[in-house]
């Protein structure tokens, strides 16, 4: 049979056939080919079951016929594989990027994107600080030394031991002492094999003395993220990445990714401490650090400190989760540890005042703070919330606030007001403290309804922008608050005052540095939108001097972050500009009432009146 006439008589071209598609058949393309914008082609085929075989002739050896029939498979073979070809031409850059990838992890220089990370992306979300935004605390800008990382995988190079001993004391003497994220002696005995020149360097230990020394530089020291050295540090730790999610050899890779976790949340984009603390917690899972060993002798200090490190990685899932509203890993029926022990024998997580014997088992606490902060994301944010009804919520709500007051009835009162704080603590057990009372201070705000980043609340703080709320004087002063058409203040209101104005003092007096800055950014700017709006609704209130003070320090912090971080004025920040002049207003309009009501009495014998008048009119002006 001519092959020409079997492939006018098949109709169907190459394309249809591989997809197993009806062909219509059109020349010069048919419609399946011109919409997936291949080669519309027809292949002649020989239909070998159906050829018949001429018999040989006598005398003829058999030899020929199998070479014909081989010739015939290769044939075959080699269109089926040009047809291969053309069906996988698709996914050629494909195949092309991933053997350059896999050759390239072979050679001297490893080169590592965090593009290549999906997860990231996902993450990825608009300025925190956008009025369209309703999303949570999350990032403004890119802070991190993005772009391509690389490193020397035959030398992974760092400077000399001299003069990283220094920091490395520093991070041990400060941080890791309450913090104990590593074992000092194993630590230190790993760095001085790492620089022995008989030792085979490997990248894990590497990253291990990258990442401490990142934290020294940038969490004790307040070196700006741009410096030059604390930059080839973060890039050294995240050249290596893929490497710790993988590593279960030891301890070594989750202590370097939460030391991650811990250096990237306090930037201006906290969401690869998000994706990180997700794999952190997975590995710690993997390595069975959730479920305690059932061990009749007594624990070993290995023992003891993989009961630490799983409670510092528990720490930062809940708070992580809780600023950005997503899932966290490590549930808590799935958790069979007990809390870190409330006496440790090394002094590990425990706060001793420089003055006298006040001892505060920091560990412990932010351990029971995270318990609590699990509750409040499901009640909030996880599907809990939606099999509740009214009644269940508000009994949920009342438990919550209760394990919240017991667990700030258990701090000591002396370490409860800035002036405790300072004259007890050096710059760094201040700096753990003022962090920990801002993760106390966002739960409260997030379960009174009070959060800056919450929707309905940040709605009713720019209701008092109308005019028909509040009438704007030419002379400065204000009509008075129409709360017609505003919901009341939280029934908690007057509680939650006083608790956020610890928060900005510390902010505003305990010398923050650019890296808590950031960490407690969304906690700062709802307590400054808290006290202007308590101005505004109490503009006569006993503390409205001292309130001011706080409040254009805190403004002040906040501008300055703006210009360092972006061109254009953070939206929150705009608001809070425009509730500054409500509350003038309102404190404008009780001081001219005052001073009508005193010019009217003045000469009375009611001499107490005009003192407490007189007080008031000076506390004004020093506002």
């Amino acid at each position: 049979m001519d092959l020409a006439s079997y492939a006018r008589r098949r109709k169907a071209c190459d394309f249809c056939v591989a997809r197993k598609i009806k062909c219509d058949g059109l020349k010069p393309t048919c419609s399946n080919c011109r919409q997936y914008g291949v080669d519309c082609e027809m292949t002649a085929v020989t239909n070998t079951s159906r050829k018949r075989v001429p018999p040989p002739p006598e005398g003829s050896s058999s030899v020929p016929i199998r070479r014909d029939s081989n010739s015939s498979v290769e044939t075959r073979l080699a269109s089926i594989e040009l047809r291969l070809d053309q069906i996988i031409a698709g996914n050629a850059s494909y195949n092309q990027t991933r053997q350059t990838t896999t050759t390239s992890s072979n050679q001297t220089n490893v080169h590592l994107t965090f593009q290549n990370f999906p997860e990231i992306r996902v993450y990825k979300a608009s300025d925190m600080w956008n009025e369209a935004s309703t999303l949570p605390c999350l990032g403004i800008s890119p802070q991190l030394p993005f772009g391509e990382m690389t490193m020397n995988v035959s030398q992974l190079e760092l400077p000399p031991l001299v003069e990283i001993l220094p920091a490395l004391d520093n991070f041990f003497n400060n941080y890791n002492r309450v913090i104990p994220l590593f074992d000092r002696a194993s630590f230190m005995h790993m760095v001085i094999d790492f620089y022995s020149p008989s030792s085979k360097r490997t990248r894990v230990p590497w990253a291990a003395i990258n990442i401490v020394l990142a934290i020294s530089y940038r969490v004790i020291d307040d070196l700006s993220i741009d410096d030059p050295r604390l930059a080839q540090h973060i890039s050294n730790v995240q050249s290596v990445t893929t490497e710790l999610m993988a590593w279960s050899d030891d301890l070594l890779g989750l202590q370097v990714l939460l030391g991650m976790v811990i250096l990237f949340q306090g930037t201006t984009n906290p969401q690869l401490a998000i994706v990180l603390i997700g794999s952190a917690i997975r590995l710690a899972q993997s390595m069975g650090l959730p479920s305690r060993n059932i061990d009749p002798n007594p624990p070993s200090d290995a023992s003891l400190h993989r009961h630490r490190v799983f409670w510092i990685a528990y720490i930062l899932d809940k708070d992580l989760c809780l600023r950005s509203k997503s899932p966290y890993t490590q549930f808590d029926a799935e958790t069979d540890q007990e809390l870190p022990e409330q006496h440790a024998p090394d002094g590990a997580g425990i706060l001793t005042s420089d003055i006298d014997n006040i001892r505060f088992n920091y560990l412990r606490a932010r351990a029971e703070l995270a318990v609590i902060q699990g509750r409040i994301h499901n009640l909030l944010y996880g599907r809990t919330r939606h099999r509740l009804n009214e009644e269940q919520r508000a009994a949920s709500l009342s438990r919550i606030e209760l394990m919240l007051a017991n667990w700030r009835d258990a701090i000591p009162t002396e370490l409860l007001h800035s002036e405790g704080l300072f004259k007890r603590f050096s710059r760094m057990p201040v700096q753990l403290m003022m962090n920990m009372y801002n993760r106390y201070l966002e739960c409260l705000y997030r379960i009174h309804g009070i959060f800056a980043f919450d929707e309905a609340w940040i709605n009713r703080v720019r209701g008092y922008l109308s005019p028909e709320v509040i009438k704007l004087g030419e002379d400065g002063i204000d009509g008075k608050v129409d709360h017609s058409n505003m919901p009341p203040l939280p029934d908690k209101w007057i509680e939650d005052v006083q608790y956020c104005r610890l928060g900005l003092e510390l902010s505003a007096f305990g010398h923050e540095t650019e890296y808590s800055v950031w960490l407690h950014a969304c906690c700062n700017i709802s307590g400054l939108i808290i006290l202007l709006v308590n101005i505004i609704e109490f503009p006569d209130h006993l503390l409205v001097v001292s309130d001011w003070d706080l409040i254009n320090r805190v403004r002040g912090m906040f501008e300055k972050m703006n210009a360092e971080a972006s061109q254009e004025p953070f939206f929150l920040i705009t608001v809070a500009q425009e509730l500054d002049r409500r509350a003038r207003g309102q404190m404008r309009r009780v001081a001219q009432y005052a001073t009508e009501f005193q010019d009217e009495f003045i000469g009375s014998s009611s001499g107490w009146m005009d003192v407490d008048m007189m007080q008031y009119g000076d506390g004004d002006d020093d506002s």
